[in-house]
């Protein structure tokens, strides 16, 4: 398939796909405009003392990392959201938070964050710093009564411990002034030993100090401290929701009724286009009518007389061309019939009849469908003598029958025998030596014969008189007739030995075709049509 053909169902199909677009963008947006405001607050935690420590280094902070991934699983967990649900007092479960709880870890930092979200923006608030305090509660960084203890005793030992080390520093600085002065031999070698002493004390000291350190619960790798407390929020997470889920409502819309277009037209398998026959019945289009809108009843159903710019007018003189050059011209008798009824075989045939004898031709055109007549409505004439008078009575004279049997149109060189009345045994006329010579009479007469005849399908009428004119038209309906139906017709017709001229696609829709909206452009209206649009225009622009 190809692009232009994609366009084409595109076009065919506008009117459902803009409806999935409004329905599905509107739909989303009333949807969203229903739904409550939700409010996030965080509250944002440090772990370990690292912000006191110049240079950090890389084992420390993937030590941080670890426990924060610790922490964001331990936050969720029925401990810390119970007590926070207690501590609050809130009327609901610990589940419920569970879900409206995140946490987000910042790369590269001992930083995490604590997210929640709420519909009130002060519970939002309250529940990520409560959150926080639960969670350092059951951290390590919350000390028991022997731990606390043991903290005052560190303390307390490496004040003393700094004290010593300071006043340490300053003797083995004052031994080392009084060696710079000293001038004999036993007072240097005095002095060296009395400062190495005490370097010696200094080393102990400061190992002490390290180790002592190195114990103290405040310099843990798993502190954990808030570092920015939750703030209320003023605006909410979803401010803008509506918009959103309205653009993306209407595309999947846009996708959904695009994807119904396609499908329908892959499921449909009724002929539509000219490639449409030449593929399934192997036949050329003779013609292509479009749908005529303003007919709305059997007499109105003759255009070429009404308007001689109308697209529909044009096809009928482009039929009657193409049957000129398509071998038609050397046959006198020409049948229209279709698979099934109402597909516009004797509006074709009356109007082919009027195309023709506007051409100088002299026409008689039949109406041999004695079971459903149409022809006498179209043209507005009696049908009390017609074909079927003529089939029956043999042994009138067949030359002053069709005398009286014959109407002549106010269209020069037209004349049109009505199918009478409808007899008991339609098939029978149809397929007696009678109807022979009706026929040889009426070649005398005129220059070409046109019969319309019933549907192929539904009677054995058209596929009688087919053997017996010298061509046969198909007409389908555009857009209804299936695949299966033509082939079935083309099947009908080989059985007798008759290979149609070819088809005329009638209420064909031009868009379907790739060169057919310039055509229909091309043709839509008269010129009369075309003033009074061109007329409106230039009072517009006044």
């Amino acid at each position: 398939m190809e692009l232009q053909e994609y366009l084409g169902i595109l076009r065919k199909w506008w009117w459902l796909v803009l409806m999935g677009v409004l329905l599905g963008g509107g739909t989303g947006y009333v949807v969203s405009r229903f739904d409550p405001m939700i409010y996030e607050a965080k509250t944002t935690l440090i772990i370990g003392n690292f912000v006191q420590s110049a240079n950090p280094s890389t084992s420390e902070l993937m030590t941080s990392q670890s426990l924060g991934e610790s922490y964001a699983e331990i936050i969720k967990r029925e401990p810390i959201l119970r007590a926070t649900v207690n501590a609050l007092g809130l009327n609901i479960e610990w589940t419920d938070l569970q879900s409206r709880v995140t946490v987000k870890l910042v790369p590269n930092t001992q930083l995490f964050e604590i997210r929640v979200t709420d519909l009130n923006p002060y519970n939002a608030k309250a529940l990520a710093d409560e959150l926080g305090r639960k969670l350092i509660l059951q951290s390590p960084t919350t000390l028991n009564q022997d731990q606390e203890t043991q903290r005052q005793f560190i303390k307390a030992e490496l004040t003393e411990l700094q004290k010593n080390i300071n006043e340490t520093r300053q003797q083995i600085k004052d031994k080392r002034a009084l060696l710079d002065l000293e001038v004999t031999a036993d007072g240097v070698r005095q002095l060296q030993q009395e400062i190495d002493f005490l370097q010696a004390r200094l080393d102990n000291l400061q190992r002490s100090y390290a180790s002592m350190l190195e114990f103290s619960p405040e310099e843990r790798a798993n502190h954990l401290a808030v570092i920015e407390p939750a703030v209320v929020p003023t605006t909410p997470t979803n401010a803008g929701a509506a918009i959103r889920n309205a653009l993306l409502a209407a595309v999947i819309g846009l996708v959904i009724t695009m994807g119904v277009a396609f499908l329908a037209e892959y499921l449909d398998d009724t002929v539509k286009t000219i490639e449409d026959v030449e593929r399934i019945l192997n036949l050329p289009t003779l013609a292509t009518v479009s749908y005529i809108d303003e007919l709305k009843t059997p007499e109105e159903n003759v255009v070429v007389t009404k308007d001689n710019f109308s697209p529909s007018a044009e096809s009928y003189r482009s039929l009657r061309t193409n049957i000129q050059f398509s071998g038609g011209q050397n046959s006198k008798t020409l049948l229209v019939t279709s698979s099934m009824n109402s597909e516009g075989k004797s509006m074709t045939a009356a109007n082919l009849a009027v195309s023709m004898a506007q051409g100088d031709k002299r026409v008689i055109l039949i109406d041999a469908d004695l079971r459903r007549p149409s022809l006498h409505k179209v043209f507005k004439l009696p049908n009390q003598v017609g074909l079927s008078s003529l089939l029956l009575d043999t042994t009138a004279d067949l030359e002053s029958a069709l005398d009286s049997a014959l109407v002549r149109r106010k269209v020069n060189n037209l004349w049109v025998l009505p199918s009478g009345p409808i007899p008991s045994n339609p098939t029978e006329l149809i397929d007696s030596p009678q109807m022979d010579k009706v026929l040889v009479e009426l070649q005398k007469r005129a220059d070409i014969v046109i019969i319309d005849s019933p549907p192929l399908l539904a009677v054995a009428d058209s596929r009688i008189l087919a053997t017996r004119v010298g061509a046969t038209i198909l007409v389908i309906e555009a857009g209804r007739i299936h695949t299966q139906v033509c082939q079935r017709s083309g099947a009908v017709l080989a059985q007798v030995g008759i290979k149609p001229l070819g088809v005329v696609l009638n209420k064909f829709n031009p868009r379907h075709t790739k060169d057919g909206y310039y055509y229909y452009n091309y043709y839509y209206y008269s010129p009369e049509s075309r003033q009074k649009k061109e007329s409106k225009k230039e009072v517009e622009v006044k």
